[in-house]
């Protein structure tokens, strides 16, 4: 019953201030206006002792809007206690669905929740069985076990929103390795848009999200097409212009396009932000356009002293010296772990959750920086887990790492009972996730950064590999 984060908090506010605005519950209006606090403590009070379930809402949309964890976990309980075959209990129990990421069990909760629910009490959302449909298929992906998505996707019954979670899931299937069912979803968009007389779809994140999919599955020739025309619809100050450009670069790298490639190349090579791969293309592509490789040489090693020097500047200048809060968590097989433990190593804390996203997208980044490092033992990394206030927590957090076959060792921040706080999210004053944390050896912060970091790889791991460097000396 409990919710997650002050995230999550603000996004129920969002939701409480559109049911308000459609509902127009005067008992909110009531409480949203009180001026006086006794006033205001009389409304709670009459509240609370009510038996009209609007009247309870009223008071969890109140709590929502005013971010009040403690107040909104209290009434949300007393809601389902008091109505236990209302509004908020049919809401309640889709938590089951919503927030388990174990796909067997996900299926159990939701045919329980089936049986328990044959009709849905006046009121409810009519779209939110849809939407555990759709919670239930997707936690199918990346498990070999496509047939299971499709059954779940398949059984939602709003024909509009079934298509839009066919997008959703094609795209999540991009992270769970699931390509051939990604591509076998995205294609069913098309083809529902095809049917409704749609001939491309709007949302261009549609067409480069099968664009991606043909070109992770080998498909080149088929999905250059789509890549060449979101990218000649996309403008450089165009927020999705970057993700674009390398969607397009490497089809035409892989299409051997070299020349053409060569410009959208060497603004990558320049800006330190490009893969492996990439760069062991460069010099091909540079002859491509250039008609030799006179001047490579010089021109190549230029860039990256010059990358090199950049990078170390602007990392000096983001140092800072601050006394490491010395936490005391359990990794995932119950054992205690103090950063203390680590005095005389360089240790980076990477704050993560389950619930978020881009701290997953940055996995993959971050398991080359923990093999780049393996043999420095000098150097640990520690992948801390928090903000999130479930008991099944840890779990969560070793069926994803195990899921992803991840090597990192994972120590979980659980809310403190007493204090109600994650402590050591709180004691590094971490204000978003992912933040990650690098501690010299003496024990001070030396790096703080929020986000994933630089996208490509290569930076990636320069940018850690300087922090580290520079909390050595």
């Amino acid at each position: 019953m409990k919710i997650k984060t002050l995230l999550t908090i603000i996004l129920m506010a969002a939701i409480s201030f559109a049911r308000a605005q459609n509902n127009n519950n005067p008992r909110l209006g009531e409480l949203m206006n009180a001026k006086n606090p006794v006033e205001l403590k009389k409304k709670i009070e009459k509240l609370k002792q009510s038996n009209v379930e609007s009247d309870v809402q009223a008071l969890i949309d109140y709590y929502a809007q005013k971010q009040d964890e403690k107040g909104y976990n209290e009434a949300r309980e007393l809601i389902v206690q008091r109505f236990p075959n209302g509004v908020a209990a049919f809401e309640a129990n889709l938590d089951g669905v919503y927030n388990e990421s174990n796909p067997d069990i996900n299926e159990r909760n939701f045919h329980e929740f089936e049986k328990k629910w044959p009709t849905r009490p006046a009121g409810v959302n009519p779209h939110l069985i849809d939407y555990a449909r759709y919670y239930t298929a997707r936690s199918f992906l990346g498990k070999n076990r496509p047939e299971k998505v499709l059954e779940y996707l398949n059984m939602i019954q709003d024909a509009n929103y079934r298509t839009d979670a066919y997008s959703y899931a094609a795209t999540l299937s991009i992270d769970a390795n699931d390509y051939v069912l990604g591509e076998k979803l995205i294609r069913k968009v098309f083809a529902d848009l095809a049917k409704r007389g749609i001939k491309e779809p709007v949302d261009e994140e549609v067409t480069m999200t099968l664009s991606k999919l043909l070109y992770l599955n080998g498909k080149y020739e088929e999905g250059f097409k789509y890549a060449e025309k979101v990218f000649k619809k996309t403008k450089p100050s165009d927020i999705s212009y970057r993700f674009v450009a390398e969607t397009y670069l490497n089809y035409l790298l892989a299409l051997n396009k070299l020349k053409e490639a060569y410009p959208l190349l060497d603004a990558r090579i320049k800006s330190g932000e490009y893969t492996t791969d990439q760069m062991a293309k460069f010099k091909d592509a540079y002859i491509a356009s250039k008609g030799s490789d006179k001047g490579f040489d010089e021109m190549i090693n230029s860039v990256i002293q010059s990358n090199d020097t950049k990078t170390n500047a602007e990392l000096t200048k983001k140092m800072i010296s601050e006394p490491a809060y010395n936490f005391s968590l359990k990794d995932l097989n119950g054992n205690n772990v103090q950063l203390s433990d680590y005095r005389g190593k360089v240790v980076i804390l990477d704050f993560w959750a389950t619930w978020c996203g881009p701290c997953k997208a940055s996995f993959p980044k971050m398991q080359k920086a923990v093999d780049h490092f393996k043999q420095d033992t000098n150097v640990v990394f520690l992948f801390i887990h928090t903000l999130e206030t479930s008991e099944d927590a840890p779990r969560f957090a070793r069926d994803y790492i195990a899921d992803k076959k991840f090597t990192f060792t994972v120590l979980m921040d659980m809310k403190d009972p007493s204090t109600k706080k994650n402590l050591a999210a709180s004691g590094f004053k971490i204000q978003a996730l992912p933040t990650k944390v690098v501690i010299d050896t003496k024990g001070n912060v030396r790096f703080k950064s929020m986000g994933g970091g630089p996208s490509a790889d290569e930076a990636f791991i320069k940018e850690i590999t300087t922090m580290i460097q520079l909390a050595k000396v």
